[in-house]
């Protein structure tokens, strides 16, 4: 990992912090000697990844529903009175509906999904935006995927694939919104990455394993750390020209 001594002492938030990318993103922050703070709605998940955390620098958990406004404001409102500042943050947090066939998924599971993936990025970015005190050195990665640059390459994925496609929509109308004064704002977009929910998926499904991985060039599925490095990356001062970036992290998948 590079260092970027820019991010010394710099706040950063970053929603599902608790586990797989999230997780791996807040310990390359802690590195870096930034001030961690990772929300997610689990306690017993937060303490083990804090536990991690600890012997890397700086972390603090708070819990967070991030498709509730309400608890957004409130994980902004206790940021600011640890911290007084946010600089960097993170939109990874995301949770869905059951999964099915457009002609088969209920509306439930629909709205579940888009708010779990986009509503849940809006309302984090309007908090976000507001708290960043010097918004022209400040920067906001959401986590797009693949997904959002392309159809769902499996049956059941329509909702997600159109939640990411709405981040996607979502990073760059904001990031022109700001372009000039800032923050900066771009996203990642991730192909198959080796978490915990895929990981699982794969060694239930020997089909969706070799899937999976035909449709990855390189020939395996990434790393949480490599998603992180392109976060950091995009957050430090090296990329001060990426506003509106979407930063394919996949392996050749799209290529």
């Amino acid at each position: 990992m590079p260092a970027y001594p820019d991010m010394q002492g710099k706040v950063v938030l970053i929603t599902g912090g608790s586990s797989g990318i999230g997780l791996a993103t807040a310990g390359a922050f802690a590195r870096q000697g930034a001030k961690v703070v990772i929300a997610s709605r689990r306690e017993a998940t937060a303490k083990t990844a804090l536990k991690q955390l600890a012997a890397l620098g700086d972390a603090h958990w708070f819990p967070v529903d991030t498709t509730d406004g309400k608890a957004v404001g409130r994980l902004m409102d206790a940021i600011m009175k640890m911290h007084g500042c946010l600089d960097y943050a993170f939109n990874n947090g995301g949770s869905s509906g059951r999964s099915a066939p457009v002609a088969k998924m209920s509306e439930d599971a629909w709205r579940k999904t888009i708010d779990g993936f986009l509503t849940s990025v809006f309302l984090c970015m309007n908090a976000e935006i507001a708290a960043m005190m010097d918004p022209s050195k400040s920067v906001i990665v959401n986590n797009a995927s693949v997904d959002g640059l392309r159809g769902y390459p499996f049956p059941g994925g329509a909702a997600y694939s159109a939640a990411k496609h709405g981040v996607i929509g979502l990073t760059r109308s904001a990031a022109l919104e700001h372009a000039a004064q800032g923050p900066r704002i771009c996203a990642v977009a991730p192909g198959w990455i080796n978490t915990p929910p895929v990981a699982n998926w794969m060694k239930r499904d020997e089909d969706v394993a070799k899937a999976i991985t035909k449709q990855t060039p390189r020939g395996s599925i990434g790393t949480a750390d490599e998603v992180a490095a392109a976060v950091l990356w995009l957050c430090s001062e090296a990329s001060s020209f990426a506003v509106g970036t979407v930063l394919a992290i996949d392996g050749g998948y799209l290529a």
